[in-house]
């Protein structure tokens, strides 16, 4: 995996190195996807560096150029993961019916959410996208896509469920562009998310990573 260290420079700034000098950052492989770990910054997707390589040939062996994407389009490409992974898919009622199918295989939709979220359940029913462990009844993660609302209104949604049901097992990520990742890193900074613990479960995810995990995940798909 490599991981140009251009794209991250602003928030290795926006925190500076430790005591000794170095900045203390890991990788952690989970089911949500691929997590790069930056100590005092939070945690960034970075599954779609995974053969980003195998993507670029596709790119200039099709002709498939990175597009730009739409709130509902970012919704499809989520839901259309999650589903690949083998989760079940929850969106917004509101939501479903702008799905866009010439991005993403089209997946069911989960009828219900599970009981484990009644305490946050009116929180929940409005979050972008929800992946539900299939025979568990279990939510596993919660996405909120920014387009054009701020950042800070989709960490204010993950912190009151932080805070509502710490119990509960999952991550979360906000979807938004690239240039809007160290603004980001100063929200999720404050200290009402670092108290609940949301500071350690949240993760940045640009567009690109999105689709290009998708098309990664899809291409495996269809090489059986």
């Amino acid at each position: 995996m490599l991981i140009p260290f251009s794209e991250f420079e602003e928030v290795f700034n926006s925190v500076g190195p430790a005591g000794d000098g170095q900045f203390k950052v890991q990788v952690y492989e989970q089911a949500q996807g691929t997590e790069l770990y930056i100590a005092s910054a939070g945690r960034f997707n970075v599954e779609s560096y995974f053969g980003w390589s195998a993507l670029d040939n596709l790119i200039h062996d099709t002709g498939l150029a990175l597009p730009s994407l739409t709130h509902s389009q970012v919704q499809s490409l989520l839901g259309g993961i999650g589903a690949e992974k083998g989760f079940e898919i929850w969106v917004p009622s509101n939501d479903r019916a702008k799905m866009d199918w010439t991005m993403a295989t089209p997946f069911a939709f989960a009828e219900s959410l599970p009981r484990s979220l009644d305490p946050i359940r009116d929180i929940v029913e409005e979050i972008d996208v929800v992946w539900i462990e299939r025979g568990a009844a279990m939510a596993r993660a919660f996405f909120e896509v920014e387009h054009s609302t701020p950042i800070y209104s989709g960490l204010l949604r993950f912190n009151d469920v932080s805070i509502i049901a710490p119990m509960l097992d999952i991550r979360f990520g906000i979807v938004c562009a690239e240039e809007r990742r160290a603004t980001f890193v100063r929200q999720l900074s404050r200290p009402t998310s670092k108290a609940s613990g949301l500071s350690d479960r949240c993760m940045f995810f640009e567009y690109r990573n999105v689709f290009g995990w998708h098309e990664r995940l899809r291409a495996k798909g269809e090489q059986g």
